[in-house]
């Protein structure tokens, strides 16, 4: 499915709604960009900044529009990553050389040990795979690379449906014309692929699904902010949803508690890390204990094997056995050769033998050096935009640790083009965009993202771009 021969079928230009838009003449564009950013407002498309006060995101005027081969072939691509990554646990436990690879320490490893791997897919997850993916050009299924994986604490559940609406109702007539032979829907709303897990999660352990708590720590007052509209979301699909913090969880004769409510089942937007670092505050959580003994913790803990250096076991031919002939023709096409940062011989892009520490100094120019398990763009630093003085300071520190970096390959990220509004009224900027597909056990939706900085995320003060396709 990755080699197949292009058509012209395959994808559609943007063209058509770049010249819809420049007929709307600049006084109309900018109340169509006035009117986006007051809908992004009302709707809830604001993070918090690091005085925890509510900004407002951007919101890109150009979406990305897919065609439905398209949406099935990154579903074939996101599937097949998400069931190579499923195989992490076993080949933990059955392997020192993969221990090594995707590191816990003893006090982490006693909290996995309390899952019990399930003996067939799906495992209960929302994950989030982030790529170098665009889709209005004819090179879209030879050109990308898949970043990096999240399957805990997903970010964008509510913010991708909610700019597919506001660029709707702001465009939709601008849409029509630019597209006339087609009906432009979004993606799939990652919203009802999460309630779709909770209740393929509940139909296997035998559960009713009344009740969910949406888990976050109330120690974190920044960054992006969607819970409590996901739980307002969730009510009115009938399905009841309580916010709350892992402390204000129990168990009360083995019923789950969240604030007093009965829970059915836990979704989590805490790392494994935060558990543990609650539990050294003098905070017992024993409700997180019990659901992940149960099954009834999403993403469940064996998702904790998502760190970044995952990507080594699949770049690295040593470990090329483990996985499907599938899998290993989407890793040597479109994962990026990664290495966890350590002093040890491996293997270089091309397959020789190398010591790594000298590959890193000698490539700086190719590289990115990334915090192993950290999120929102933290500790990334980009080899050929910092001196070589930051380059080794990283690279020490990536040996001193306690954080553990990846160094992995620089891959390209592209540029969009569309109109936003600055101090000076109306312009065209330039931003570079990445994509996020959001996966579950049977489908796919997708979100973007711009930035200005190369480091593309909305927690460094990047924007947002809408996913559409045509029927």
């Amino acid at each position: 499915m990755i080699t197949r021969n292009l058509r012209s079928s395959d994808h559609l230009p943007i063209d058509s709604l770049r010249r819809q838009l420049r007929r709307l003449g600049r006084q109309e564009l900018r109340e169509r960009l006035d009117a986006v950013r007051a809908l992004s407002r009302v709707r809830g498309l604001q993070f918090l900044d690091d005085a925890s006060r509510p900004r407002l995101i951007a919101l890109a005027l150009v979406p990305w529009i897919l065609t439905p081969r398209q949406l099935a072939f990154f579903q074939h691509v996101t599937h097949t990553l998400i069931d190579a990554l499923a195989r992490l646990p076993a080949l933990y436990a059955q392997h020192r050389a993969v221990r090594a690879i995707l590191p816990f320490d003893p006090i982490h490893e006693s909290w996995v040990r309390l899952a019990v791997a399930p003996s067939r897919r799906p495992l209960a997850v929302l994950g989030r795979l982030d790529s170098t993916a665009t889709f209005s050009h004819p090179a879209w299924r030879q050109s990308f690379q898949m970043l990096e994986p999240n399957t805990v604490g997903v970010g964008g559940v509510h913010y991708a449906p909610t700019a597919c609406s506001v660029i709707l109702d702001v465009l939709g007539d601008v849409l029509k014309r630019a597209f006339p032979r087609h009906t432009v829907v979004p993606t799939p709303d990652p919203r009802r692929l999460l309630i779709e897990e909770l209740m393929a999660v509940a139909k296997r352990l035998g559960r009713r699904v009344r009740r969910i708590a949406l888990l976050e720590n109330a120690d974190y007052t920044t960054g992006t902010d969607e819970f409590g509209q996901l739980a307002h979301a969730f009510s009115q699909q009938g399905l009841e949803a309580v916010v709350a913090d892992p402390r204000d969880c129990r168990v009360s004769r083995g019923r789950l508690l969240a604030k007093g409510l009965e829970i059915d089942l836990i979704y989590r937007d805490c790392e494994l890390s935060e558990f543990i670092e609650l539990e050294a505050a003098g905070h017992r959580l024993p409700a997180m204990r019990c659901a992940i003994r149960e099954g009834r913790l999403i993403s469940g803990i064996l998702w904790e094997f998502d760190q970044k250096s995952s990507w080594e076991l699949f770049t690295d031919p040593t470990y090329s056995r483990f996985f499907t002939l599938a899998q290993r023709r989407l890793f040597h096409q479109h994962v990026p050769w990664t290495r966890l940062v350590r002093d040890a011989v491996v293997t270089n892009p091309r397959g020789q033998r190398v010591d790594l520490i000298a590959h890193i100094r000698r490539h700086q120019h190719r590289l990115v050096l990334k915090p192993n398990t950290l999120y929102g763009g933290q500790g990334v630093v980009i080899g050929k935009r910092v001196t070589r003085s930051i380059w080794e300071q990283t690279l020490a520190k990536a040996l001193r640790g306690p954080t553990r970096y990846v160094a992995q390959q620089l891959a390209r990220i592209e540029t969009l083009r569309f109109p936003m509004i600055d101090g000076r009224g109306v312009r065209e900027v330039e931003r570079s965009v990445v994509s996020g597909f959001f996966v579950n056990s049977s489908s796919v939706g997708l979100v973007g993202r711009f930035s200005s900085d190369p480091v593309v995320n909305v927690s460094r003060g990047g924007g947002l771009l809408s996913a559409f396709m045509v029927q």
